[in-house]
């Protein structure tokens, strides 16, 4: 019998993206225990990583979780597909914090998920399942920060045995974004992690946005270096061993590939000074704008160190008119490949756009920066801090406290 996979739905409104079946046996390759007797598949949705960990543990007692009510025929008749007789699931808000006493406190030995890409509004019930997974430091931070993929860890948490393994799907944010740096830094202390896996984009249905796989014991970090890999068209590469300092600041393996564990000499745009001001003309105003103006689609000269502009003798910044001149470093907000679009202004003037940022800092940090920027490092740490899917954007709290690496 052949899987079915219409049960996947398009514009999920959970927030759901489902994962590849080959990206399910990635996923359960990563993980050390050769024997499971009870697994967990928290969020289940169509149950791809399900049927991966029913190959693998042939013999293992599965439970699936799931609030939707069309999961669970679509597992059942999986499961059946596979021959696997040991599986029970159950419709339930994965987050209910009542989750341990409705499973009579039952333990699992190993489980598996990939939440949904999601906010989550914050319910008072959180506070005791990050309580009761270790991580209560975590309720001082703000419920923006606290998405649904560090909820539905700790939820694992107060479901899995001491020393079980656990691997987890999750957002780029969680992995590199500055903002969720104390989180990271959390979880290194309440677990011990093992592997990440840095994965291709487009590797789940509906999205491109980037994800990775991290792999953990339940039982507390103890400063252990971290494997850090990426998954292409060759499988998994070969592992960065990264030190839990740095593994803190970022745990992406485009980016530590890149910085071969000089982030030490890092600095960072706010640290330096720098002044960042955004373009304010729109698409509309820039068509009707009788002065040179500078847009993403401007950034075609051959070198991002010499760029020459139209414009000369232009009023000075005014509401409405933010201008580029020479000395300022230029580089697109919002675009498919922001990280690509940078440049130094050589000669002339030119009215920005809003979706450039015009970076100016002091004359003897200009080359570091603008090298730092261009250099693998800081392309991979560009596209790190950058959101969305599609047309990306980089805020300008991000930019300030990008980590730069002079080359």
């Amino acid at each position: 019998m052949r899987m079915r996979l219409d049960f996947e739905p398009k514009g999920d409104a959970l927030g759901r993206y489902y994962t590849d079946p080959a990206v399910g046996q990635v996923f359960i390759s990563l993980f050390d225990r050769c024997q499971a007797s009870s697994i967990l598949d928290l969020g289940s949705g169509a149950g791809s990583l399900t049927f991966a960990a029913a190959r693998r543990w042939i013999d293992a007692r599965i439970q699936t979780v799931d609030v939707d009510l069309g999961a669970e025929e679509h597992i059942r008749i999986g499961m059946a597909s596979y021959g696997h007789l040991y599986h029970n699931h159950l419709v339930a808000d994965v987050l209910d914090e009542n989750l341990p006493e409705i499973f009579g406190g039952k333990r699992f030995d190993l489980a598996v998920c990939n939440p949904p890409y999601t906010r989550i509004k914050w319910r008072e019930g959180f506070s005791r399942i990050l309580a009761e997974a270790g991580m209560e430091g975590l309720r001082t931070l703000s419920p923006w920060t606290l998405s649904s993929d560090i909820m539905f860890i700790a939820q694992i948490l107060r479901l899995a045995e001491p020393g079980a393994e656990v691997g987890v799907i999750v957002p780029d944010g969680l992995i590199s974004a500055k903002r969720h740096r104390a989180v990271r830094q959390a979880l290194l202390e309440r677990v011990r992690v093992m592997r990440v896996v840095q994965l291709p984009r487009r590797s789940f249905r509906g999205t491109e946005a980037q994800a990775h796989v991290i792999v953990f014991r339940n039982e507390r970090g103890r400063g252990e270096s971290i494997e850090i890999s990426n998954l292409d068209t060759d499988g998994v590469s070969y592992p960065i061993s990264v030190a839990k300092d740095d593994a803190c600041i970022r745990m992406d393996y485009g980016y530590h590939r890149s910085t071969k564990g000089h982030l030490r000499n890092a600095f960072s745009l706010r640290s330096i000074g720098a002044e960042i001001i955004r373009g304010s003309l729109s698409s509309a105003e820039a068509r009707q704008c009788y002065e040179p103006v500078f847009h993403t689609s401007s950034f075609n000269q051959p070198s991002a160190f010499d760029y020459r502009l139209d414009g000369s003798s232009l009023t000075p910044d005014r509401p409405g008119r933010r201008i580029a001149q020479s000395g300022d470093i230029l580089l697109a907000r919002v675009d498919r490949e922001l990280q690509k679009k940078i440049c130094v202004v050589r000669q002339g003037q030119a009215v920005l756009t809003d979706c450039i940022y015009r970076i100016r800092v002091p004359a003897n940090w200009r080359d570091s920066v603008i090298r730092g920027l261009l250099s693998d490092a800081g392309q991979a740490a560009l596209v790190g801090a950058a959101r969305g899917v599609g047309a990306r954007m980089l805020s300008k709290e991000d930019l300030l406290d990008l980590e730069i690496v002079t080359p």
